[in-house]
């Protein structure tokens, strides 16, 4: 009996063959953009110096590799936030086995440039293998691959490296839920999960649950299809008609094999929770303290319970509709899932490369001036004009096989997702303001509601932990491309006559909009009068923005005349070099209009030194008392360079990048062996935020008007030095000298501040209270008041400790005589990431406070006067620190790091990774 295929057919019933030209065609397609792209980078000692790439990926990577080579698992980081676990922060990607390129014998800067390129080569590759399963040629394959990797949504995810992990695996998903749904294999489940877990244990667990999405899309219309055949099959068997099945469809009557799919796509899911149990069980538990957790009415269905379980105030204002349907909380995680949504306008993007205008390294983007414009994820959105032409008259999403369907609706969901906050709500208020008068602030109901994506958040569980609409345009650009190749292959058997007409309606408007350009020339200046600068980039070059806009539309132009005079009698008389020609107008086409994208440095900014760290570290050489402590960092907001704003640079990534290096913004601390008390991620405690929110209200403001932390709080936190702009003044701290370091940093000035806490000390007041349980931000809140600023007299921290706990400490805590506390000491003598000894002496009964977070997984171990060592309780103190309970005497104190959760699901992840491996070995030819 012959196995069921998986590959729908829309292509030749062989697929043609592939000769050496086809390879050399192939290769100058890849090659060309990937070294037009990369090839500053790749051929030379410059390294990749925008955004997250420079001042996140790059130091948080090299801070694991450390860990990994003194031969510790990087389990916790000591130096953000007072600690945190690491592999809660999925970002880190520790476990993701693409990280062995990382062992390669050559330097961190190289492998990393290796681990950021060899992915956008992994997504061209694995594009064209997915195109491939549609049965297209080569050419058309390659089409697919070179849109996809090379075009703007996918490209720029250089800068934010974990993402790029999850757009080069996304393909492979989507063929093996093809060959999971349409075959009904249960390798290919095998296949699917394995998939998914090299998503999340890559850092993005959002496109491992769009994957998902999709595949349940892809079971729907594989249904509907056959329902399709079979209501056809009882029309035409009425008629005694023949009822063989249509052509690439295998019709599945019975009820029992449909249910099928929903149980290997649960097979799936439950593949890729086990092999990647060990990131994903440790990030749960994070999960569930973070800040993404925090809300104060609930934003989905799934919070409604325990939103209803709460305990809240009689004057508490927020309700269940509010939270569904009302404006999401400025600073709370409700309001951040919708930052960096696409504005409708920008897709125009899609048709015209740069249209918007170009963001850097010189201020050209005048869609910067739109009102309702927000962050932007990526700035360009721009594909290929060819593959975005035949990708649109491929789309079908009523009739035609169930993948093009598939496609069709992929590219369509994920493009009306990645409108984010620009919703139905949105529309309307943009119309009540500009037409009926209406306030901006008058709001009938919450500016995301009705949007795709808003949708997604509060009918689907878990989608509200997840930020970034924009990001589901890599879906889009997937759909498309792979949409492209379709179409291609079909040039030699059907007349494009619908294509060309509307490629030739493309030229004309695009001809009509640049004539208009120069006609509206004075316009454009007078408007462009108003446009803000960039905080970073400079003034708007408006001059330079209004070529660029013209070059957009001529280049749509003159493109667009080229592929409809290629669709003419003369390229469909000679299909066989059709595809390699527009194959390689494609590549030329990403690549000059992409990749100024791309933004290196030279290494020796990396290497150079930063007087911030230089100074701290000569101050504690020549003052210090060998014992840790932290760094403030004050808030980036209004803080930069004050030159920057009125002066354009074509080097300003350089001068931005080596301004975070030397500020230690916002992780190159980690290079620099310096503990940070504010440092910024994709998640954090929210009880730690809770505290830094409060250490503002009671703050203090910079002449920008910024609010920044009492000294109340950053002395309790062990806070020696602090960073601000050059027109702070700190009183309680003492002013460094910068000017002797051999790099000058402008705005910034670093304070000692003499009167911070060490990181361990002794108390001998506690005062008990009950833990919160179930709390929202409300109550959490004002219990870190009640801690840190309970009234007209506050707690001296130093004396005294406000301990969260059902019972009290088992010891009996009085003040001491004021002549013993002198006789007592605490010392930490060993610090390491996982694990800290602290030495101290006590006179009479203590709490040993230690101002590291509170969280499960920490250990400790007491050894009084020399004794054998016992395991003592950590009790939660002063809301986010440590305690322990100590009788007098001579005590060592060990903390060790044993994260319960880590070791679980390394055992269930290894022990599914074996098994898997030998499904494989002994069915390698069935995968």
């Amino acid at each position: 009996m012959n196995r069921p295929r998986s590959k729908l057919e829309f292509g030749a019933s062989k697929p043609r063959p592939f000769a050496w030209r086809t390879f050399a065609v192939l290769a100058l397609a890849i090659l060309g953009p990937f070294l037009w792209c990369f090839g500053s980078a790749m051929c030379t000692d410059r390294g990749f110096a925008f955004r997250d790439a420079a001042h996140f990926y790059y130091p948080l990577f090299e801070w694991t590799n450390r860990q990994w080579a003194s031969g510790r698992i990087p389990l916790w980081n000591p130096q953000e936030n007072c600690g945190l676990p690491v592999l809660a922060d999925g970002t880190s990607s520790v476990f993701y086995p693409g990280k062995l390129v990382f062992a390669l014998p050559l330097s961190y800067a190289w492998n990393f440039k290796l681990y950021t390129t060899l992915h956008v080569l992994l997504a061209a590759a694995v594009a064209y293998m997915l195109a491939r399963r549609w049965k297209v040629s080569p050419c058309a394959a390659g089409l697919a691959a070179v849109s996809y990797a090379f075009g703007g949504s996918v490209l720029f995810q250089y800068c934010n490296v974990v993402y790029l992990v999850g757009a080069a695996w996304l393909p492979l998903a989507l063929a093996a839920a093809d060959r999971t749904l349409v075959a009904r294999s249960w390798r290919g489940a095998l296949l699917l999960g394995a998939v998914l877990a090299l998503m999340v244990l890559g850092g993005d667990p959002q496109m491992a649950y769009h994957a998902g999405l999709l595949a349940a899309v892809y079971g729907a219309l594989l249904w509907d299809s056959e329902r399709r055949v079979r209501r056809n099959d009882e029309r035409r068997a009425a008629h005694g008609a023949s009822t063989a099945p249509a052509r690439g469809i295998r019709p599945r009557p019975d009820f029992r094999r449909t249910r099928n799919r929903f149980v290997l796509l649960s097979l799936a899911a439950i593949a890729a929770g086990v092999l990647s149990a060990i990131q994903v069980l440790p990030s749960s538990e994070w999960s569930r303290q973070s800040g993404r957790a925090a809300y104060r009415s609930p934003r989905s269905l799934y919070e409604i319970p325990a939103y209803l379980a709460r305990s809240r105030p009689e004057n508490d204002r927020h309700s269940i509709s509010q939270g569904l349907f009302g404006v999401p909380e400025t600073g709370m995680h409700h309001e951040h899932i919708y930052h960096f949504s696409v504005g409708p306008w920008r897709l125009a993007e899609l048709a015209w490369p740069n249209c918007s205008g170009q963001m850097f390294p010189v201020h050209r983007r005048w869609a910067s001036a739109v009102p309702a414009e927000g962050r932007v994820w990526t700035p360009s959105l721009y594909l290929g004009l060819v593959p975005l032409l035949l990708g649109f008259s491929a789309w079908r999403l009523r009739n035609g096989p169930p993948a093009v369907r598939w496609l069709s609706w992929a590219s369509l969901l994920a493009t009306l997702a990645g409108l984010g906050g620009y919703g139905a709500s949105w529309l309307l208020q943009e119309f009540r303001c500009s037409v009926l008068g209406a306030r901006a602030d008058d709001m009938m109901i919450g500016w995301p509601v009705g949007g795709l994506y808003w949708l997604l958040v509060v009918f689907l569980p878990g989608y509200a932990y997840f930020r970034y609409p924009a990001k589901l345009f890599v879906i889009a650009a997937l759909g498309l491309s792979q949409l492209a190749a379709i179409a291609l292959d079909r040039l030699d058997r059907h007349e494009p006559t619908t294509l060309r007409r509307w490629t030739l309606a493309f030229v004309i408007v695009s001809a009509a909009a640049y004539l208009a350009s120069w006609m509206l020339e004075p316009v454009w200046n007078e408007w462009a009068r108003h446009v803000r600068p960039d905080v970073v980039y400079g003034p708007f070059d408006a001059a330079g923005a209004l070529t660029g806009l013209r070059a957009s539309l001529l280049h749509g132009v003159l493109l667009g005349a080229l592929f409809w005079g290629l669709l003419g009698e003369a390229g469909l008389r000679s299909p066989r070099w059709l595809a390699p020609v527009l194959l390689l107008l494609t590549a030329a086409d990403v690549s000059i209009s992409n990749g100024w994208m791309i933004l290196t440095a030279p290494h020796k900014d990396w290497t150079e030194p930063s007087s911030v760290a230089e100074c701290i570290a000569a101050r504690e050489s020549q003052d210090g008392d060998g014992q840790p402590f932290r760094v403030f960092r004050g808030s980036r907001r209004h803080w930069h360079p004050p030159q920057w704003p009125q002066r354009a640079s074509p080097e300003r990534h350089r001068d931005s990048f080596r301004w975070d290096r030397q500020t230690l913004y916002p992780k190159y601390h980690l290079e620099n062996g310096l503990a940070v008390v504010e440092a910024y991620g994709s998640s954090s405690s929210y009880d730690y935020l809770a505290v830094l929110g409060a250490a503002r209200r009671y703050g203090w403001r910079r002449p920008d008007g910024v609010a920044e932390p009492s000294p109340v709080v950053l002395d309790a936190l062990g806070v020696k030095y602090l960073i601000f702009p050059e027109d702070a003044q700190y009183s309680p701290a003492e002013r460094l000298s910068l000017a002797a370091s051999r790099s000058p940093v402008p705005n910034t000035t670093l304070w000692e501040n003499s009167a911070a806490y060490p990181r361990a000390w002794i108390v001998h007041q506690v005062v008990t209270v009950p833990p919160l349980r179930g709390a929202g931000p409300d109550q959490v809140a004002r219990r870190t008041r009640q801690v840190f600023f309970p009234g007209a007299a506050p707690y001296d921290l130093r004396k005294t400790a406000v301990v969260e706990s059902d019972a009290k400490p088992p010891l009996a805590l009085n003040p001491p005589p004021l002549d013993t506390t002198a006789d007592e000491r605490c010392l930490i003598v060993l610090n390491q990431p996982q694990r800290t000894e602290i030495d101290a002496k006590l006179q009479q009964p203590g709490l040993l406070v230690l101002s590291d977070l509170f969280y499960p997984g920490w250990t400790a171990k007491a050894s009084t006067d020399g004794g054998p060592a016992t395991s003592v309780p950590i009790f939660r103190t002063n809301r986010i620190m440590r305690g322990v309970a100590l009788p007098a005497g001579q005590h060592r104190i060990t903390f060790v790091y044993r994260p319960s959760l880590f070791y679980a699901g390394a055992a269930i992840s290894v022990l599914a990774w074996i098994a898997l491996a030998v499904v494989f070995v002994r069915r390698r030819r069935a995968f």
